[in-house]
């Protein structure tokens, strides 16, 4: 079957909505003013909703299974809902939320991030503001965030740069974190290891806990912001930058 393609004028600023199942979902963010919305199964009136506001609505078709690929304007605010389908969001969006059972997701850019998923990884590239991840046994990477809420269960946690604060909490995952700001810092975990990275020269007030080995703290404290982390069993380090 040939691939279907459907173009809309966007209207003021654009929000996105897209929904499958099973099929691969990508958005790629560029300068241009319209929707071009292309899929390998049929667009029909049935399958996207546009309404005055700029919210556009689109559902995969064959039962969910078609791939759904959207060119869309800067800034878009992107919605997507799947159960298996690998999302990838590409270019500089708005506000993202992404809702998925295993698929994995990928986002390159945007002001503020929420994605979820049971068993899927995650990979945030750069957000501007909030970074929330939640996701069961997949990984949970950020490259750099404001502030950064994620948790996971086994999956491994890497936040590379966090200007604000954070809340990371796993049960077994190792979970590093590179603090860039005076953000207070909070993580939670029952046997993964935790190694949290302080701008050199700031004084974090530390309050390192663990039942089992002695956390390591190789920074000068003092009140700048307060870095708390719990552990039963796993490996605590706080250590300047290099």
């Amino acid at each position: 079957m040939s691939n279907q393609s459907v173009r809309l004028l966007a209207s003021g600023h654009a929000e996105l909505h897209l929904a499958t199942r099973s099929g691969r979902v990508a958005v790629e963010a560029e300068e241009r003013s319209d929707l071009l919305i292309e899929s390998d199964a049929p667009l029909g009136d049935d399958r996207i909703e546009a309404d005055a506001t700029g919210c556009v609505s689109v559902k995969s078709g064959r039962g969910g299974s078609g791939w759904l690929e959207v060119r869309c304007p800067i800034g878009t605010d992107v919605v997507v809902g799947t159960v298996s389908g690998k999302v990838e969001l590409r270019g500089q969006l708005g506000a993202v939320r992404v809702t998925t059972v295993s698929g994995s997701a990928q986002v390159e850019r945007a002001e503020h991030v929420d994605v979820r998923s049971v068993a899927g990884s995650i990979e945030i590239g750069r957000c501007a503001g909030r970074c929330r991840i939640q996701t069961a046994s997949g990984r949970a990477v950020c490259g750099s965030a404001g502030d950064a809420r994620v948790s996971t269960m086994s999956g491994q946690i890497r936040l590379d740069e966090v200007t604000g604060s954070v809340k990371a909490q796993s049960a077994s995952g190792q979970i590093e974190v590179g603090a860039r700001g005076k953000g207070d810092v909070d993580v939670q975990t029952m046997s993964g290891s935790v190694r949290v990275q302080v701008p050199r020269g700031l004084r974090p007030s530390a309050r390192l806990r663990s039942w089992v080995g002695t956390p390591r703290c190789d920074c000068d404290q003092g009140d700048d912001f307060e870095i708390a982390v719990n552990s039963l069993s796993g490996k605590i380090e706080v250590v300047p930058t290099s």
